[in-house]
């Protein structure tokens, strides 16, 4: 969409009517498979969750807030955060859009 005002529009439209709805049955699937712990699929760092990471770090860019109503998602986010190596590499990556 070329028109500024009818983006934002759609993108406030996509964020409170289409995005909450995915969000819970990733955050349902994710209590579902990870036993109980902080990661996708059992007690440890998948792929799952190094896509839901890069995934949410894109929507939190264009909406800081979209994550506020899904706990799990955010602890998810923040066990990917803590593993030295993503730690490291958040801390040194050159900064980008997108």
């Amino acid at each position: 969409e070329e028109d500024e005002t009818k983006k934002k529009e759609l993108a406030n439209k996509f964020f409170a009517d289409e995005l909450p709805a995915h969000l819970q049955h990733l955050e349902v699937l994710g209590k579902l498979y990870g036993n109980g712990g902080a990661f996708f699929v059992g007690n440890q760092l998948t792929w799952a969750d190094l896509y839901l990471f890069e995934m949410t770090n894109n929507l939190l860019q264009a909406n800081g807030n979209c994550l506020d109503k899904h706990a799990w998602l955010k602890q998810n986010r923040a066990e990917v955060e803590k593993q030295p190596k993503i730690a490291e590499y958040l801390r040194n990556r050159p900064q980008t859009p997108f």
